[in-house]
């Protein structure tokens, strides 16, 4: 295989990977609390041709010396954008969105806990136990770190913007608690774990005990995703151009070879 083909190959394949990730942006589009990722690429390594004829047949020369030829490019980083999405109202007083910058809801999921954005909450009773849950059916966590309970079924819900939640029955009994929000120093250390939910990686450190200046949460409204689908529509299209021209240079490369093997001498 020749260096054009090699090349042309292995960009083709990380491309497709990019454009899996504008596919994958662009199906969440309507997802609640999804945030978008977006694809960089960094170049592989280059390989120098010393083809410099002398420094006095090229006089007052200022770019790099000798011929650099590289091997294609791969995605170096997914980055996770963290923009706010925008609002959508529901009157839903399960539904609560979540304001503020790298700030995320602490959810139970087996052992481990989750981060998500998506505030679609929901009242679950299982076995006796009254408790708050998220669209996936994992528990929300309140200021302890512990399930998010209620001793009686609630006919009434009220969340204020700082997070704290007043549950009252039908008998006007009250139950006050907080829901556990954190804040993620280096965000793009999140891992996706499906069902718009991340975990940390090892070592990584959350802050939990936040005040109401570094978040806001409204009752009744959702965060729907910050996928900007005029962007990943352009970015798209681009990329498949980009698609198209690398299977092309394919197509060349093997034209030259096929050509070169058919001379007679």
């Amino acid at each position: 295989m020749n260096i054009q083909m090699a090349t042309a190959s292995s960009s083709l394949s990380q491309t497709q990977k990019k454009m899996d990730t504008i596919a994958n942006n662009i199906a969440n589009v309507n997802t609640v609390g999804y945030k978008s990722r977006e694809a960089t690429f960094q170049n592989l390594l280059t390989q120098t041709y010393a083809n410099q004829t002398g420094e006095e047949t090229e006089p007052g020369r200022i770019t790099p010396e000798n011929l650099r030829v590289g091997f294609g490019s791969k995605v170096g980083l997914t980055t996770l954008r963290n923009e706010q999405g925008s609002a959508q109202e529901t009157g839903r007083d399960l539904d609560v969105m979540l304001e503020g910058e790298n700030v995320y809801f602490r959810v139970q999921n087996g052992d481990a806990i989750n981060y998500t954005r998506d505030g679609s909450f929901d009242i679950q009773n299982q076995n006796g136990v009254i408790s708050l849950v998220t669209s996936r059916g994992n528990a929300v966590l309140d200021q302890n770190g512990n399930a998010f309970t209620f001793e009686t079924n609630p006919s009434e819900v009220s969340i204020s913007a700082t997070g704290e939640m007043v549950a009252t029955d039908a008998n006007g009994n009250e139950q006050t608690s907080q829901l556990s929000i954190a804040k993620i120093d280096r965000p793009q250390a999140l891992v996706n774990v499906g069902g718009n939910e991340f975990s940390l990686q090892n070592g990584e450190l959350e802050l939990v005990a936040l005040d109401g200046e570094e978040f806001k949460t409204r009752q009744g409204f959702l965060e729907m995703s910050n996928v900007d689908l005029t962007k990943e529509t352009t970015e798209m299209i681009s990329t498949q151009r980009l698609l198209q021209f690398q299977s092309q240079a394919i197509k060349m490369a093997d034209e030259m070879m096929g050509l070169a093997n058919t001379i007679k001498r």
